[in-house]
């Protein structure tokens, strides 16, 4: 007997960053914690997208995290306040912040070396890399040696590193196009998720949010069938009771 079965429709979501943003991070670990657990976790398909929270900085790093946000008018009290509202954050989803490590760089190139690993198949990895090392490691992004080290160990290749890192053109119609995205969609800020490219879901939602999310659009694509009665309707009990 042949099965028609048709495969499940998939869910796709399309994730919009900063390699600087701290809840871009969070978001990242939380949504990754749901897809694990749902049922349908491996019809989840995520692509990330390019979004730069200060184009304007420097390529490579010229001061602190502390200095730079000092300097956009930050309140010391009121960043050491937000870092303790991260840190907590953070413990949830088994990460730890090196507030102190963090310095503040264009994020440009990092994006293109995203947008290069989306064609090998490793852009997930790259971007958690790149979270780690920034965040943790103090990963200057315009250094491209370490960049560089920091994309080949989570598994783009070195030529397609390489051949971004020496063409400052590479992958930056990509990037750009993403950015312009954003814009149309009315993205003012980052993380940013677009569920089956309907439904917009704004910031690091708690993970139980993202999991009732997720749920709702994947039943609206795979709906279940509808029971055909084989005879008219005989006689049944209800909430009110039986009929006599």
């Amino acid at each position: 007997m042949t099965d028609t079965t048709s495969a499940p429709a998939r869910l796709g979501i399309d994730i919009w960053l900063d390699v600087a943003c701290p809840w871009c991070l969070l978001g990242e670990r939380r949504l990754d914690a749901v897809i694990e657990k749902l049922p349908f976790g491996e019809n989840v398909d995520v692509r990330y997208h390019s979004y730069q929270l200060d184009p304007t900085l420097p390529e490579k790093a010229t001061q602190s995290q502390a200095e730079y946000l000092a300097g956009r008018g930050f309140d010391p009290k009121m960043l050491e306040q937000s870092h303790q509202h991260l840190s907590a954050g953070a413990a949830e989803v088994g990460f730890e912040f090196n507030h102190d490590a963090v310095v503040p760089a264009n994020t440009f190139t990092a994006h293109r070396l995203i947008q290069a690993a989306a064609g090998e198949g490793v852009q997930r990895q790259v971007v958690d890399a790149l979270f780690l090392a920034y965040f943790q490691n103090g990963l200057d992004v315009g250094d491209h040696a370490a960049l560089k080290s920091v994309v080949v160990d989570a598994g783009l290749s070195a030529e397609a590193a390489d051949a971004v890192l020496a063409d400052p053109a590479k992958h930056a119609a990509d990037v750009e196009g993403d950015i312009a995205q954003a814009a149309q969609l009315g993205i003012r800020g980052v993380p940013f998720y677009v569920l089956d490219g309907r439904y917009g879901v704004s910031g690091a939602q708690p993970i139980e949010v993202f999991q009732q999310a997720l749920t709702q659009v994947y039943d609206e694509l795979n709906p279940k069938p509808a029971l055909n009665l084989m005879t008219p309707d005989g006689e049944v009990c209800g909430p009110d009771g039986c009929p006599v």
